[in-house]
């Protein structure tokens, strides 16, 4: 090694004499590094949530962890849900493994509500209040309820439509209301399929999804256009010239549609598509016509096939909002809308024409949502249940039906050695149940039902583990237990009617 250079000579430059000493030039960098800390994080306690880029910078004055509860086992959650359903099962069922409740829809209009327009039951986690300025005394899960009851005596499809941000990618939680709710009270088909794989975390569990390269996204996060024309579930592709594909395909045999919906948007030089089943010509599709027109195609589908194949077949301009697989027999479906990165904004952003529009042609009879970790990261809005309120307004005013808020899912931060719950999870999750309430939809307490306080930290600690390693997403369990724990309470209510 060669030794250092030494004297001015060998090109050092001597300290000028009026530079600090280097003791004295740490102290007053760490004096600066400390009062910029302290001005932060004074400036994160005065700050509004909306305009705060540090929002989690308060905690530091929040109150201390509470004591959490345990982990809701999912064995016993799972005897939970049996028994719920046996107490349904007082009459004997006429088919096996479906929920025998021989109750009317005009039974599920609880007297309460027509006493007391105000009032709310809660089952378990799940809130149910009345609707506020019903005539007929509706609770907020009145209509669902009724559409059950008819699914049951054969009269058609129930459509539940749950809306999420990442918690649910991958059709977590969604699955297992799918399969409960179909073995209750009959199959209805896969439901919502989105059109493009955003993230490889988006997928449906029993519908594949394989696109040729031409394909373009068409959504608020990440790929927005200025029509803000998004489709049912926020994701629309558009394409142009002939031979683009889309093709969906079933993954197991005990998964089959008798019908297939696609949601299309019209234009002036509009391409024609075809609807093909393992290959073979169900129907040509023209889609010319005026422009950012609302429109769809229902086609029945032959049984047995595997492959749905969407094909271009002119040179036009093409815009597909969505595809619904579902059966021609009663049964339920539950739509599977999940984004990664949403919030209650950009779905409360969506033109009043086309989310009205979508929800036509869709039909669902109960719409659930379930955001919150995307407004923890920035904080929420000034008007945050302004929004939530003025969402579910205009969707009842598209089309009656009943409605849903699932709280936020619990987020954790460092502290004192250990962990605590975000403060502005509380927060939103408090937001929340008050927006619900007030738009009379009914609220699910998911940060309590999971267990409270820094309840994300026990269910990654959990064997097998309930949540990912981020300490806010959950697992395929932790989506299978967070959908038993609704679909239970939600048992609890229509017992209760």
């Amino acid at each position: 090694m060669n030794p250092l250079p030494a004297g001015p000579s060998a090109g050092w430059v001597p300290m000028a004499s009026h530079l600090c000493p280097p003791g004295e030039l740490w102290s007053k960098k760490t004096l600066r590094v400390s009062i910029f800390i302290t001005l932060a994080l004074a400036l994160s306690l005065a700050l509004p949530d909306r305009y705060n880029p540090w929002p989690s910078f308060s905690a530091f004055w929040a109150e201390g962890p509470a004591a959490g509860q345990a982990v809701p086992e999912p064995d016993d959650v799972r005897a939970g849900v049996a028994a719920a359903e046996r107490a349904l099962n007082t009459d004997a069922p006429k088919e096996p493994g479906k929920v025998a409740t021989d109750r009317s829809p005009a039974a599920s209009t609880p007297a309460a509500c027509l006493q007391n327009p105000g009032a709310s039951r809660t089952f378990g986690h799940l809130t149910v209040p009345c609707v506020p300025g019903a005539p007929d005394g509706e609770h907020a899960l009145t209509r669902f309820f009724a559409r059950l009851d008819g699914t049951r005596r054969g009269e058609g499809l129930t459509r539940l439509s749950y809306f999420s941000d990442s918690i649910a990618a991958g059709d977590k939680i969604t699955a297992t209301l799918r399969r409960r709710l179909q073995t209750a009270f009959g199959c209805g088909g896969p439901g919502y399929v989105a059109l493009y794989p955003l993230r490889t975390w988006h997928f449906h569990t029993q519908v594949g999804l394989r696109l040729s390269e031409a394909w373009k996204p068409v959504c608020p996060i990440g790929h927005p256009v200025r029509d803000r024309l998004y489709g049912f579930g926020g994701i629309s592709v558009t394409a142009q010239g002939t031979g683009n594909t889309l093709r969906l395909s079933i993954k197991s045999g005990d998964t089959s549609a008798d019908v297939v919906q696609v949601h299309f948007l019209r234009h002036p030089e509009g391409a024609t598509f075809a609807l093909l089943a393992d290959g073979r010509e169900l129907r040509l599709v023209d889609t010319r016509g005026e422009r950012r027109a609302e429109d769809r195609v229902r086609v029945p589908v032959p049984g047995g096939y595997r492959d749905l194949t969407i094909e271009s077949r002119s040179a036009g301009v093409l815009r597909l909002g969505a595809a619904f697989l579902e059966k021609d027999a009663p049964g339920v479906v539950v739509d599977a809308v999940s984004l990664t990165g949403v919030r209650y904004e950009n779905w409360a952003a969506v033109p009043a024409d086309h989310l009205r529009a979508e929800v036509i042609a869709r039909a669902p009879d109960l719409v659930a949502f379930q955001l919150g970790l995307n407004e923890s990261d920035t904080g929420v809005e000034e008007n945050y249940p302004e929004l939530i309120v003025g969402l579910f307004t205009r969707l009842r005013e598209a089309r009656p039906l009943s409605c849903l808020v699932v709280g936020p899912s619990d987020k954790v931060e460092k502290h004192a050695g250990g962990y605590r719950t975000l403060p502005v999870i509380r927060r939103i999750a408090r937001l929340q149940r008050d927006a619900a309430l007030a738009a009379g939809c009914a609220w699910f307490d998911t940060w309590a039902a999971m267990g409270g306080e820094a309840a994300i930290f026990r269910w990654y600690k959990h064997q097998p583990p309930l949540a990912m390693g981020d300490l806010t997403h959950i697992t395929v369990e932790g989506g299978e237990l967070l959908g038993d724990l609704l679909y239970h309470d939600l048992l609890l209510a229509i017992a209760a009617r």
